[in-house]
């Protein structure tokens, strides 16, 4: 039974027909992130309980409060059911982590992405995450490749489960991971790739990251939440910037998934070279 009819029926008595239930949740570890409508939040902790119900092997049920906040990127969640340890260990294939989804942000969404960059990077690479968090992209990169990876977290819970990943997926020969704003402890002239996971007011940092290429160019993996109607002017001010370090650019766009009405979860893949 799909989830939407198994809350139907198990909530029947509960929730009025007209409220409309969720279709799905997001499964991280062994707790799930579930998003409910206004109508809903009232009666959230039976959605919850269902929801351990439909699912044995979860432990918690969280429902989201609120919006990802800030460059720490923490996201606003609420147990609802069930344990109220959430630290959990998310397995990727074959990359384990470790970390509190209610606590520090995981986007299962992202996953194909993810494993897709494992397989565009070359060995014997410098790749530096600017964004890093717990290590999402930064582990799958260095299980797959013989690289060296820099990964840069400013929040300090996320960097503390990335320094612990790092540990459990045995790759402390491969990356090193630094606290602090990637704008500010970013190393110069040593990356030939760059990962920017970040969503919002991307291009702010890529100066920084231009700067953290080697003097001869690279590619930056620039992710960016982009309306179709400000797609060109985002490109535009890419090549503009590029410009200025001394870079010529060349700019591919993917579309990683649908963010909200009407704006998408871009890549910009910027390969430079000096002019």
């Amino acid at each position: 039974m799909r989830y939407r009819e198994f809350l139907r029926f198990r909530l029947k008595d509960i929730v009025p027909d007209e409220v409309i239930l969720p279709a799905g949740f997001h499964v991280v570890g062994y707790v799930a992130l579930v998003r409910l409508n206004s109508e809903l939040m009232k009666y959230a902790s039976s959605v919850g309980e269902a929801t351990l119900d439909y699912d044995h092997r979860l432990r918690s049920v969280a429902v989201r409060t609120g919006p990802t906040k800030g460059i720490e990127r923490k996201p606003a969640y609420m147990v609802v059911a069930g344990s109220n340890d959430t630290t959990t260990i998310h397995t990727e294939n074959g990359v384990h982590f470790k970390l509190d989804p209610i606590r520090v942000t995981f986007s299962g969404g992202n996953k194909g992405e993810r494993i897709g960059m494992s397989k565009r990077v070359e060995a014997g690479e410098c790749v530096v995450d600017m964004f890093s968090c717990v290590g999402q992209f930064a582990l799958h990169v260095a299980k797959r490749n013989e690289v060296d990876v820099i990964a840069i977290e400013i929040n300090p819970e996320a960097y503390r489960f990335l320094v612990e990943n790092i540990r459990i997926n045995e790759l402390e020969h491969k990356v090193s991971a630094v606290l602090g704003d990637c704008r500010v402890v970013h190393p110069t002239h040593v990356a030939n790739r760059i990962i920017m996971g970040y969503l919002h007011n991307t291009e702010q940092f890529l100066p920084h990251a231009l700067d953290t290429l080697v003097e001869k160019g690279g590619t930056i993996h620039m992710h960016k939440a982009t309306s179709d109607k400000s797609l060109q002017e985002s490109i535009t001010s890419i090549t503009r910037t590029c410009k200025e370090r001394g870079f010529v650019s060349d700019i591919e766009v993917r579309k990683i998934k649908n963010y909200s009405p009407g704006v998408s979860h871009l890549v910009f893949d910027i390969c430079v070279s000096l002019k």
